[in-house]
């Protein structure tokens, strides 16, 4: 049987409020945020009077990455927020090497004392690239997929500060960053397999 796989990329932008950016793939070095999330996402699309139509394999790849995006940025957020949250949610969102990453960063901010305050809000957000396979018919094949996330954020909202209330910011972060997201699903087209696996970051001077 031949194999097609699906590869496209698009310009869809994303709204969602409230997203953590500003992590580096492979990196501690990043501050990390309290984010209060809206998802905004479709389960599916709305055709002609109103009917509900089924979403193809790279549709339904794109919005489950994002979801899982949103979810991510939701966990870091809460287990930040409260220095008592267990880190072990951080699993359920994140892949190596992000997770370990993310794990080892916020140990290492409680050991300091550190905690957030306020949020930052994705601007805007897109996917770039995905790979979702399927077969002959166009259904999902078991096989790993991937997406490609790329969101500009405003960071100057959200706030890290040590025991005597002095900010844990770099003095020189900005105001906007963009960040690019590798989303990655081995047990494709299980829904439940995405994982955020790496983040590029880079400041810029808008999102525009």
């Amino acid at each position: 049987m031949a194999h097609n796989r699906i590869r496209r990329t698009t310009a869809a932008a994303v709204a969602a409020v409230a997203l953590l950016a500003g992590v580096a793939a492979c990196s501690s070095n990043s501050d990390e945020p309290n984010v209060t999330l809206t998802a905004t996402g479709n389960p599916a699309f709305d055709g002609p009077d109103g009917k509900t139509e089924a979403k193809t394999p790279a549709e339904q790849a794109r919005s489950q990455a994002i979801a899982k995006v949103n979810e991510f940025y939701a966990a870091l957020g809460s287990i930040e927020a409260d220095p008592t949250a267990s880190v072990d949610a951080i699993s359920g969102v994140a892949g190596d090497p992000v997770l370990n990453d993310r794990v080892g960063d916020i140990m290492l901010r409680r050991s300091q004392g550190i905690t957030s305050t306020g949020a930052i809000s994705v601007i805007k957000s897109s996917v770039t690239d995905l790979s979702a396979p399927v077969d002959d018919q166009g259904k999902p094949r078991a096989e790993a997929a991937w997406v490609h996330v790329q969101a500009c954020t405003d960071i100057s909202g959200w706030n890290a500060v040590f025991p005597d209330g002095s900010s844990a910011m770099k003095p020189d972060r900005g105001q906007f960053e963009s960040t690019n997201i590798t989303v990655r699903n081995p047990a494709w087209p299980d829904s439940n397999g995405w994982r955020v696996t790496s983040q590029t970051v880079e400041k810029v001077q808008s999102c525009d």
